[in-house]
């Protein structure tokens, strides 16, 4: 087995060895083309032999080839990365700068800044608490109120309403505007709705409330006319929304004015039937009465008892003065007893419950027309109090920057657009390049 038919173990030694190989088929190369043509002295005749014999190299030394054998011309494949350059790259960007310098109408922006508003008015009696808490309050509905301001500028009710009282397709739809920029006033609303948010932007700061609306068009006077229209109408859904905001109050104080006072005119009802049912006006007074006559007749037992024990100690227990006496004590006492258990036990055939239950029913309705009562003036209260700050505007759109009619246009910004469409063009183009060329490495 010859030095040649040895696999090195090691894969250094594997690829030193093709790399000599390959550099010996070069050398054979070289040899072969430097022995073919015949060099010729001044004189015509041919050089010595000696002259003409190639130098040989060893194989273990990498030899470049000649400079003039080498090959001029440019790979296929980088002919082909800088042909893809020029049409995706260079000749969009080429075609849209030519469009924005020479082709794209003007555009001229107005830009104007309102918030939203609201009365923050308070008692002097109001403590840090209640000042703090209807303060939060506020703030978030003048914050809820701002992004739905923000969303109704580019909604499509904005659309109609500026299709029907600003001109909005004959504004945008000229035959001066270059056709990219121009509206077809025959597509669809929602087409419609697309290009009046690529026309118009609307920003809101959290931190400040301040709402920016920046809207542009393709003369000076339709900015404006625009701008004004939009801002009437965002005013309008403000008022709107606090006006709802108010009369929802006020419905709802006089819900419950309504409830509370159906409670009460029931249980005024409750009571006037409870007197026409037992035939007595107040069974407290009743009850008063009663113990009145009770307290009456224990009085006259202890008269009694002292007169008793005064003629006892001047007569015999069997005289007629001290039977008499002890006769009408006896007789006290059992009234009173009689009094007492016609309080709380009924009587045989009497229909009408005692005066204990009596009293019982009539408190509670007493205490359910009480409560009624003052249920009914605390929503009189309320309904008034809603009432009164129905009368203030609880919120409205404050406009600070009103944009008029600018006098320079500010957009499309064709330098900028283009710089964007060739970076993002060299991006992409050069990611498909760098993939080609791993690719082809691989597969050559």
């Amino acid at each position: 087995m010859t030095e040649k038919n040895l696999v090195p173990a090691d894969p250094d030694e594997r690829r030193a060895a093709a790399r000599r190989a390959r550099m010996e088929r070069r050398q054979r190369a070289l040899a072969e083309r430097s022995s073919n043509p015949v060099d010729l002295a001044d004189d015509g005749e041919t050089q010595p032999e000696a002259r003409r014999q190639p130098t040989l190299v060893s194989p273990d030394s990498f030899v470049l080839p000649p400079r003039a054998q080498m090959e001029k011309a440019s790979s296929r494949f980088s002919r082909f990365l800088s042909l893809t350059f020029f049409l995706f790259v260079l000749l969009p960007t080429i075609v849209a700068g030519l469009f924005y310098a020479f082709f794209a109408s003007d555009q001229f922006a107005t830009y104007s800044s309102f918030a939203v508003r609201g009365n923050s008015s308070s008692s002097s009696s109001m403590d840090l608490g209640g000042l703090f808490s209807m303060g939060m309050g506020a703030a978030d509905s003048e914050t809820s109120d701002s992004f739905i301001l923000q969303e109704f500028v580019q909604s499509r009710e904005m659309v109609e309403a500026l299709i029907s009282e600003a001109n909005f397709l004959e504004i945008y739809s000229r035959p001066s505007i270059d056709p990219y920029y121009r509206l077809d006033p025959s597509v669809s609303i929602e087409d419609v709705v697309d290009y009046w948010q690529m026309m118009s932007a609307v920003d809101f700061d959290v931190d400040t409330g301040i709402i920016s609306l920046t809207i542009r068009a393709f003369r000076p006077a339709d900015a404006e006319q625009i701008t004004n229209k939009v801002i009437e109408k965002s005013e309008a859904l403000v008022n709107d929304l606090s006006m709802r905001a108010r009369n929802d109050s006020v419905k709802t104080a006089q819900r419950e004015v309504s409830l509370a006072e159906a409670r009460y005119a029931e249980a005024r009802k409750s009571v006037a039937a409870y007197r026409g049912e037992e035939q007595e006006i107040d069974p407290t007074a009743t009850a008063v009465a009663q113990q009145s006559v009770v307290t009456e007749l224990q009085g006259q037992v202890a008269q009694r008892e002292m007169e008793l024990s005064a003629l006892l100690t001047t007569m015999s227990d069997n005289s007629p003065r001290v039977v008499y006496v002890r006769n009408q004590l006896d007789a006290l006492h059992r009234q009173i007893t009689a009094e007492r258990e016609r309080l709380a036990t009924a009587q045989e055939g009497q229909d009408q419950p005692v005066l204990t239950e009596r009293l019982s029913r009539y408190e509670e309705l007493l205490a359910e027309r009480e409560f009624a009562e003052k249920a009914y003036i605390s929503t009189l209260a309320t309904l008034e109090g809603a009432r009164v700050e129905a009368l203030k505007q609880q919120r409205y759109l404050a406009v600070f920057v009103r944009g008029s009619a600018p006098e320079s246009s500010q957009f499309p910004e064709g330098i900028r657009w283009s710089l964007i469409l060739f970076g993002t063009l060299l991006l992409i183009w050069g990611v498909v390049a760098l993939v080609s060329a791993a690719i082809r490495d691989r597969v050559v």
